[in-house]
């Protein structure tokens, strides 16, 4: 019994250590900036001109969302592997990670910040529009969202993951989305709309649907509690025809 007890405090002494680290990383990160409400951390060098003018974009656009309330929160890149696994944790090998509601401070894999860059897993740059701008204002976004729905619903952990990710990733795009051409390549069954690949382009264009089609309200859609298949059908059943008339008018096949 002794024993058990011993590595019951070890285990909690664990879990209070992990969670000070991820609540307060700042020492574990030697380079610094900040934009209004947006703090930005590296374990490199950055140029600080240059890393503010990438905070200014995510701050505009989390101004652009309804939910946005202008509260502060910190980005920090860790381009070192041991820090990657230590502060992305469970999530080692995404581009980025949200532990909300125990902090407000996201956490990105590394990156160039000079060059609006993140880095994946297998050492390339992400694909434009996907920038460092994008994923950092993806994973607020997370922020976002749990903030709105709170503790009675549990922030963010009872949302299907089509709303979830759609919504951040509606969000990391400041809005700007043309759901046409998201439509259409949709229906070309595009591999990028396979959630698989790390995108959540699916997700984005059904958001974008409800949003910016239907003219749902984010928390409309954030406490709907459809399923993905209950909301492709609607997108679908819309989409087609209309887009099936617009080529009939232009005369095309």
């Amino acid at each position: 019994m002794r024993r058990v007890g011993v590595l019951c405090l070890v285990a909690v002494a664990a879990s209070a250590t992990m969670l000070a680290i991820l609540v307060f990383p700042e020492p574990f990160f030697a380079c610094y900036t900040q934009y209004g409400r947006l703090a930005l951390y590296s374990d490199e060098p950055f140029d600080p001109a240059r890393a503010r003018r990438l905070l200014a974009a995510v701050d505009s656009r989390l101004r652009r969302s309804p939910l946005d309330r202008g509260a502060p929160a910190s980005i920090f890149i860790s381009n070192t592997d041991w820090r990657q696994r230590l502060f992305m944790n469970i999530a080692y090998g995404a581009g980025g990670v949200n532990f909300f509601p125990l902090t407000r401070n996201v956490f990105l894999r590394n990156a160039d910040i000079d060059a609006d860059t993140l880095y994946g897993r297998s050492g390339r740059p992400t694909e434009q529009p996907r920038s460092l701008t994008y994923f950092a204002t993806h994973e607020i976004g997370h922020t976002l969202t749990a903030e709105r729905l709170g503790v009675l619903h549990l922030w963010n952990w009872r949302l299907p993951v089509w709303i979830r990710e759609g919504s951040a990733d509606f969000i990391g795009f400041g809005g700007s989305v043309d759901m046409f051409r998201l439509y259409r390549r949709y229906r070309a069954h595009d591999r990028y709309f396979d959630p698989e690949t790390g995108h959540y382009d699916r997700y984005r264009l059904l958001v974008a649907y409800f949003v910016l089609r239907k003219g749902w309200t984010m928390d409309r859609l954030l406490t709907s509690g459809m399923t993905i298949n209950q909301a492709e059908r609607l997108m679908s059943a819309d989409l087609d025809r209309t887009m099936n008339f617009s080529r009939a008018a232009l005369g095309r096949p």
